[in-house]
């Protein structure tokens, strides 16, 4: 029989370098411990080895490779009858799906995860696990599943001592009533939630059900109750310290304080909303809210907000390491500018963004890129330098077979007048 020692050993070191942030050497150990427990056939401890590999690459945002060894471990545990570990690689793939943006995939790593919490006789662990899938069922659109998940969660739940759970559920079929727009059976379930939520002096359960009433009072129209009621969640959400809960509820805030008028103080939600999602270096979320700055900004005439927005958006989306996002946003920005009548500076953020597209070797956003700077630079009087980059462009995008050409020639039709006979 094959000695497992030394494979534990690295298994030790993989766990231990992942505990002090080394995903790197993590990896490394694991990759050895992998090695050595599948040569002496120890399913437990090659399961554990995928395990922590799937977590070094999550780590480094290798998806596809962390899903690889998820798949490769759940076979190992579940022949080994260790059912808490299966349902735990589950939740791992369930979590990944949804990180992908993979939801029948999440349906169905759910659905699996179900089952193995079944195996365990954790109801607590079931429960969570049937909240989670409702979550995504209800996603996909199908509230009659989602329904039935919650229902039987309850069930799972019936005892004294599970009210947190129960508390979290009845939120659940709150939202399923939203989404079929009963808002009234939507706030019975909710001041359920809320009850539950005292019941079990916990204090986020409470916090989330005030939310949730908010939320429902806000759908009914009802905004001055929406946004007395928001701002207890607010300070709950202070209180507690949770950063992305407080950027939730002043984005809520903010939509019911347009809805009465109060702009300014809509506004200032939405601006402290952003610091919050950018202190938490949540760059995809302040994106969202700089996103509805612009837009709210738009529609109510304060150009000053849309434009500190657009500006702000370069350097969060550079920060997702999105290239071509960035890409996207230095052109969104030079469009905004150019509408204010700064036409070089208009100039410069479309050039930014054409020589992002041209270095990732997107040749027709380039194009339409290299047109837009002929356009401004013309407009500018510098006429022989916009005139080549708008034929430089139409010359791109005929090649590409683009519809965009017809528009780039019809505008140096415009700027180019007919010759003398």
């Amino acid at each position: 029989m094959t000695d497992t020692g030394p494979a534990a050993q690295k298994l030790h070191a993989a766990l231990t370098a992942l505990q002090q942030n080394r995903p790197d050497a993590a990896r490394e150990a694991a990759e050895l411990a992998l090695e050595g427990f599948s040569t002496a056939n120890d399913r437990t401890g090659a399961a554990a080895a995928h395990q922590v590999l799937a977590i070094t690459h999550i780590m480094g945002n290798r998806l596809d490779d962390a899903m690889a060894h998820i798949d490769a471990a759940i076979p190992l545990r579940e022949t080994t009858g260790d059912w808490e570990g299966v349902a735990s690689l589950w939740q791992e793939r369930f979590e990944l799906c949804v990180r992908m943006g993979d939801l029948p995939a999440a349906r169905a790593a759910g659905e699996q995860h179900v089952g193995a919490a079944e195996q365990t006789g954790d109801a607590d662990a079931l429960a969570h696990a049937l909240h989670q899938l409702a979550q995504v069922v209800l996603q996909l659109g199908d509230d009659a599943a989602a329904e039935a998940l919650v229902q039987r969660g309850l069930f799972s739940l019936d005892r004294p001592g599970a009210e947190r759970g129960r508390a979290a559920l009845q939120l659940m079929f709150a939202t399923v009533w939203m989404q079929r727009k009963d808002f009234d059976k939507a706030l019975s379930h909710a001041k359920q939630g809320l009850d539950l939520g005292r019941q079990a002096k916990n204090r986020q359960a409470e916090v989330d059900a005030l939310q949730h009433i908010g939320t429902i009072h806000a759908l009914r129209g009802e905004y001055n109750t929406a946004q007395k009621v928001l701002e207890e969640v607010l300070v709950g959400r202070e209180l507690m310290k949770d950063v992305e809960g407080r950027a939730n509820v002043l984005r809520e805030l903010a939509g019911v304080e347009f809805s009465i008028g109060l702009h300014e103080e809509a506004f200032d939600r939405l601006d402290y909303a952003i610091r919050t999602l950018r202190e938490a270096e949540n760059w995809i979320g302040e994106i969202t809210v700089l996103q509805l700055m612009q837009a709210m900004g738009d529609e109510h005439e304060r150009p000053d907000k849309a434009m500190a927005a657009a500006r702000a958006l370069v350097p969060a989306a550079a920060a997702t390491g999105d290239r071509e996002a960035e890409a996207a946003a230095h052109f969104a920005l030079a469009t905004r500018i150019a509408g204010t009548g700064d036409l070089l500076g208009a100039k410069r953020a479309f050039e930014a963004a054409h020589d992002i597209q041209q270095g990732l070797g997107l040749s027709h956003e380039a194009a339409v890129s290299a047109g837009m700077m002929g356009q401004v630079l013309v407009a500018a009087g510098e006429v022989d330098e916009g005139l080549a980059l708008l034929k430089g462009s139409l010359a791109q995008l005929d090649a590409l077979g683009s519809e965009a050409a017809d528009t780039v020639r019809e505008i140096l039709a415009e700027l180019s007048p007919p010759s003398a006979s």
